[in-house]
């Protein structure tokens, strides 16, 4: 079967899997999610008036994760360690069905753009769809981009706290062993900033459930191409400046 054959727009009928179902509790979300696509991150940020660990647990098709409530805002909910898009798509979907009206993905990327460095801030205004999840909920020849009037928030939000940032095109992958030598030279030419996993694939949810949804990305690791070093991924780097991005999303929440 074709790819432009597994969305159908007529198709009305009911999930088999449905995601309301996953969670057996009586679990209720509030309307403001911000999704983490990394792990063990947001235990930093448990103390008073920012989070604390609820003792619910959101079930979804393919894991669970923890949940993170806050006493100073009662809107807002997070979660973490979703990695790679049909997982991703699963927990937020399962959030939505809770109770949750927009997203807010915080995700780290591999820099694309030879002048980016770990530590940067990528502001996504259009995903490339290289994951399969995101052609299940949108035509191949619709665009996976954020919420235009999040957005426009979030940057009045970067500019307000004077944080630098690039804006513009990533893609997502579902596989990152394939991302050879020529395929990322191909993305530069392309303007491609950075490549993730899972950004794409949560814009066309959203856009499909017709959710409001924005990201943002932390850098976490860059390529040389020469072939002369290998790939390493500096984590250390990547959570200094994953605080700051945490904390600019969790303000911006309180906006809406």
């Amino acid at each position: 079967m074709s790819r432009e054959k597994w969305f159908n727009p007529e198709d009305k009928s009911p999930c088999v899997i449905r995601p309301e179902l996953q969670d057996k509790t009586a679990l209720s979300l509030p309307p403001n999610l911000l999704v983490v696509f990394s792990q063990n991150l947001l235990k930093n940020f448990v103390k008073p008036n920012v989070l604390y660990q609820d003792s619910a647990l959101l079930q979804f098709f393919g894991g669970e994760s923890n949940i993170y409530r806050s006493n100073s805002n009662r809107d807002l909910v997070a979660i973490e360690g979703t990695i790679s898009a049909p997982i991703g798509v699963s927990a937020i979907q399962t959030a939505v069905s809770k109770g949750v009206k927009r997203v807010f993905a915080l995700g780290l990327c591999g820099a694309v753009d030879s002048s980016l460095n770990v530590g940067d801030l990528i502001l996504p205004t259009m995903c490339e769809r290289e994951e399969g999840t995101s052609f299940h909920y949108l035509p191949p020849n619709t665009a996976a981009s954020p919420n235009y009037d999040m957005l426009q928030s979030l940057t009045r939000h970067l500019g307000k706290y004077n944080l630098p940032y690039r804006a513009g095109k990533t893609v997502s992958t579902d596989a990152p062993y394939r991302q050879t030598i020529e395929t990322e030279l191909t993305w530069r030419k392309d303007g491609i900033l950075g490549v993730d996993m899972e950004m794409s694939a949560v814009f066309a949810l959203c856009k499909y459930l017709t959710i409001p949804s924005v990201g943002l990305f932390v850098v976490s690791d860059t390529h040389d191409l020469t072939e002369k070093t290998d790939w390493e991924w500096n984590k250390k780097l990547f959570e200094d400046n994953f605080n700051k991005a945490f904390t600019l999303l969790r303000q911006l929440t309180t906006h809406f």
